[in-house]
């Protein structure tokens, strides 16, 4: 109930209640002028008007009681005795009239009216009363003096007569003026009442539509900016109704959004942030299931980590880690890699869908290897400034691993705590991936499945045959130097005695395998796969190999 009474629904029943009202009082109103009315109707025809028929028969009469005057016979008494007792009896009907007029009358000009016509009734019915005495004496006597007198009374009760109709007709005429003014009165304000009622209900209806649409209208502002991200919007409630309760909702439901936008900005420190929303998404089932996904592994690491963490407090070494952290991260995030944690020194991360583009993951995840190269620059420009060193600073350097590979994508963990990550062998091979870097005096390695899904997008060389513990088949690892077309053509030419050194390498064609990876340390003699090449063609084991297949196996991770 208590709802009901700051409800909209009163609102309107309050318009409505106040228009019947008005129309309820403009029909009393208009019913009361017609009253007036019925009554001055009713006071004519049951009483003036009979009256103004009685006085006029009783005017007949007396002019018929002249008549005899002229006769002579036994019958002039007679005759005047009936023509006087129906004159005494149209006196006291019109006398009767006139009181039962008095006591129909209910408004005061009819009970004046009538009061003032009994004095005069009276005064006729005495005249006519003396007139009837006189014609009886006439009857009596051939006196012309007598029959004179008769007459001469006659005419006062025919002149009282016509002074009573014309008194009627005066008040007739009056009352019909002022029922016609009457009517005109009931129809100027039912008109006023009509006008007032609308006026009044157009005013009402006014005011609730704007108090309605008002705080509607803020909603929907607020709405839009909430869907244009603007969550600390709040729709100021300025009613006690039902729009006041959805205003009171709506701000609790942008607080909630508020509250999870803060949730996934904290937690998107930690956890990658589209993953965040993917398993705060409805109907997600992320977070308690897994699923088998084609997806590109990314291990980084810090050459020389350890003996760097040896040299620097811990307070500034958490400082150069985190900054180091932060550059590095964007590069894989502006490439919709999803960073799945960092391990002391080294990152690892991943490219699959839905937070990657699955025809383009794998070039996503080569071109943001080589973009921590160039940032690698930029940040050691800043390394003075982070660990307060301007002498024998410490040379930070990076080794990459990449993998494509099928892996079981989830939420894995116990009850208390959960990580979004991947799980299998293609995961394994690119952090061995990473380690192999050290073997090959490389900075990033890819693998053959990376390779073929970048689909020319990048230059590559191939480095080695290898296979790895837990799997029997070997694979190619290709060393990742540049995207499609940014490779320099001396660096291509290296590229081709490497690949061309290859062959014999894996043939066990010793001499011609070194004759070609000389060929390519002449062009660079720092090239590293080159160096390693010749470290393996001369170690002894090598040359004395018998079921030598041109596999090597990648045991340090």
């Amino acid at each position: 109930m208590a709802s009901f009474f700051r409800s909209i629904s009163l609102k309107i029943f309050g318009v409505a209640a106040g228009l019947l009202a008005i129309m309820i009082a403009t029909a009393l109103w208009s019913g009361f002028l017609t009253q007036q009315v019925h009554l001055q109707f009713r006071t004519f025809n049951e009483a003036l008007f009979p009256m103004t028929l009685r006085i006029a028969e009783l005017r007949a009469v007396v002019i018929a009681e002249t008549v005899p005057l002229d006769r002579t016979g036994g019958q002039c008494r007679a005759q005047l005795d009936a023509l006087a007792a129906k004159a005494g009896a149209l006196a006291g009907e019109a006398e009767s009239l006139r009181a039962n007029g008095a006591k129909l009358a209910q408004l005061e000009r009819n009970k004046l009216e009538l009061a003032r016509l009994e004095p005069m009734l009276a005064e006729l019915a005495g005249h006519q009363t003396h007139l009837a005495a006189l014609l009886r004496a006439a009857c009596d006597t051939d006196d012309p003096a007598a029959d004179a007198a008769a007459r001469t009374q006659a005419g006062e009760v025919v002149a009282r007569a016509e002074a009573i109709n014309a008194e009627i007709d005066g008040f007739v005429l009056e009352g019909a003026t002022i029922v016609g003014d009457n009517q005109d009165a009931a129809r100027r304000a039912t008109l006023a009442m009509i006008g007032a009622a609308g006026l009044v209900g157009l005013m009402l209806a006014w005011v609730i539509a704007r108090g309605m649409t008002r705080p509607i209208a803020r909603l929907q502002a607020g709405a839009r900016a909430v869907g244009e991200g603007q969550l600390d919007t709040e729709v100021p409630i300025t009613s006690k109704d039902e729009i006041a309760d959805v205003t009171r909702a709506f701000n609790a439901m942008v607080s909630e959004l508020r509250e999870k936008e803060r949730i996934k900005e904290t937690f998107g420190q930690y956890v990658d942030p589209r993953v965040v929303a993917d398993l705060m998404a409805a109907g997600s089932d992320r977070s308690t299931t897994g699923e088998k996904q084609v997806a590109t592994l990314f291990f980084s690491d810090i050459a020389g980590f350890t003996a760097l963490s040896e040299r620097l407090a811990p307070s500034t070494l958490v400082n150069l880690i985190n900054a180091y952290f932060s550059e590095m991260s964007g590069a894989i995030r502006d490439r919709s890699g999803v960073i799945d944690k960092y391990i002391g020194d080294a990152i690892m991360a991943f490219w699959v869908p839905p937070f990657a583009d699955a025809t383009t993951q794998a070039a996503d995840a080569c071109a943001a290897a080589l973009e921590q190269f160039a940032r690698l620059e930029r940040f050691a420009a800043r390394v003075p400034d982070l660990i307060g060193m301007r002498r024998d600073l410490p040379r930070i350097d990076i080794r990459v691993g990449l993998a494509t590979g099928e892996v079981v994508v989830g939420s894995i963990g116990s009850e208390q705590a959960r990580s979004f990550t991947v799980m299998g062998d293609t995961v394994n091979f690119g952090s061995r991936l990473e380690g192999a870097n050290k073997a090959y005096g490389t900075r990033i390695l890819i693998d053959g499945a990376t390779r073929d899904a970048a689909d020319g997008a990048v230059e590559t060389r191939e480095i080695d045959l290898v296979t790895v513990v837990g799997r029997q088949e070997p694979l190619r690892v290709f060393e990742l130097a540049a995207m499609a077309g940014e490779l320099p053509a001396e660096r291509r030419r290296l590229f081709d005695l490497y690949e061309a050194a290859l062959a014999p390498y894996r043939g066990g064609d010793w001499a011609a395998a070194a004759k070609g990876f000389e060929a390519a340390l002449k062009l660079d003699a720092g090239d590293g796969p080159a160096q390693a090449m010749l470290a393996r063609i001369k170690a002894s084991k090598l040359k004395a190999s018998a079921g030598w297949a041109g596999v090597s196996t990648l045991t340090e991770k």
